[in-house]
Parts: structure tokens; sequence; C-alpha cells
């Protein structure tokens, strides 16, 4: 493998409330034996099967913001940054005293709030696809966190205040950033997408400067400044784009496809 292409999922490689489109997989599908193919994504490794079975992926992916690289080959995690028990439990206990909804992503499945009122998509994934893959939801007991969920990667914070955000950045343990809006994803330090691509393409053995990142939002940021060469979808923001060595077109108007064939 010489070259290698990592895409972010949402609003880059898939448009909002639909679905990649025939040809970005065709595209995708028609890369050279000299060409990886792999996705850099916010969500979990338990939300991503769908996607690496569909598109035919091969190699180790990014999830979690880069805080595993998971190969779905052989079930395992080829690079890893989880949260301590200690950090684990006083982040938890923070976000439940205070009234915050969140999701947390641990090596057993997706741990939620009791009445939590963001469980929607992760309903609608598990609905689509078949039961040996869906993700499980485990309510998290939150009279008892003496013993928080182990290997935690990501807490997924919804509606989040400024208030909060500062006093997490303070930490100084953690990563924080959004992808999406009125969400904030924390992670433990240094686990970043950018971090994540430096990890995979050692791995592959594929030098950085032949490695492609596709992304969108503020947390694929690092993936643009990490060494590999970044490509920002049309949609992105200013900033984002301003970030990026290549800027192809919009999402929904096949911008992935569009980079791949006509500017990489």
């Amino acid at each position: 493998m010489d070259r290698l292409i990592i895409c972010d999922i949402d609003n880059t490689l898939l448009p909002p409330g639909g679905k990649i489109s025939d040809l970005t997989m065709d595209t995708i599908r028609e890369l050279g034996d000299d060409t990886g193919f792999s996705i850099a994504t916010g969500r979990s490794f338990h939300v991503v099967r769908k996607f690496v079975e569909e598109i035919g992926i091969h190699v180790p992916v990014i999830t979690s913001n880069g805080a595993q690289v998971y190969h779905y080959a052989t079930d395992t995690s080829v690079y890893e940054s989880c949260f301590s028990d200690e950090a684990s439990e006083d982040l938890l206990r923070t976000l439940i005293r205070e009234g915050f909804d969140f999701v947390a992503y641990g090596k057993d499945g997706i741990f939620f709030r009791p009445g939590s009122t963001h469980l929607a998509f992760f309903n609608n994934y598990n609905a689509s696809v078949r039961k040996e893959i869906r993700a499980p939801l485990i309510p998290l007991d939150e009279k008892d966190l003496s013993a928080p969920p182990s290997s935690l990667t990501k807490v997924l914070v919804y509606s989040p205040t400024a208030e909060l955000e500062a006093a997490l950045l303070q930490k100084g343990s953690l990563e924080v950033t959004s992808s999406m809006h009125s969400v904030i994803d924390i992670m433990p330090k240094g686990a970043t997408k950018g971090n994540a691509v430096v990890a995979l393409a050692s791995y592959l053995q594929v030098p950085l400067s032949s490695v492609f990142c596709f992304g969108d939002n503020d947390n694929d940021v690092s993936m643009f400044t990490c060494g590999a060469v970044g490509v920002a979808m049309g949609n992105a923001s200013e900033d984002v784009r301003s970030r990026a060595a290549i800027i192809t077109r919009n999402c929904k108007d096949d911008g992935v496809a569009y980079a791949i064939r006509h500017l990489l």
C-alpha cells in the first residue's frame, strides 16, 4: 500500500438524513491495490461496523474521535486511549450532579443516563443492522459510580454550557472538541483524530505525506495538521477550510468522489 485515504463519516461521506451515494461507493471500490481506504469518526466502534461492511473496508478504522483505532477483521484495537477509572468517575459524577444529558462510549457498549432523550440515533442504527452487530445500550447506575464502566474512550455531552466547557478545558487532562452543533466530545488528553491518523499510517507503513484526510468539522482539524494532506469539504466551516491543503465539493455533491477522481 503506497497511499491511504481517510474520511470522516457524517457530512463528509454521509449527507444529513441520506446515504452514501452510489458514485462515492463506486469511486472507493475502484481504488487500486496501492491505495487503502479507511474512516475517521466520532462514533463508537459499536456503531461503525455497518459502514465498514457496506464500503468493504479491510484496514483498521479510527473511532471515538481518535481515542481508538479498531480492526474489525480481528475485533481488536490496534491503538487505544482510555480514561482512567478515576477520571471516568470524576467526569461522570460531575455531569450527573450538574444535570447534563450524555452518553459514554466503552468497551462493553454505549452507556446512557436513564431517561436520556438522545437515544434515537443509537436505536435507529440498531434497527438498520442485523442483531449480532447491534450496539449494546446500557443504562448507567447513577447511584453507584464506585466502579465506573471500564475502558471508556469518549463522553458525548448534549446542550453543554460555556461554563462546563471552560471547566473541562481547565482540567488539562481532557481533549474537548465538537463533532456537531450543541454537542461536545470529551476524550482523554492526546486522543485526537490527528494522532490516530499518525498511529494508523505507522501501522500500515504508509508515509504521512501519502495520507489524504477528508473532513468538515472542528474535530477533523487535527487530521489536517498532523502531517497528512487535509481535504476540506465544500460544506466545511471557513475555519476548517482555511486549515486544508485541498477543498472539494459539498458532501451532498459527492465531494469525496470528486476529489479522489480529480484532485488527489
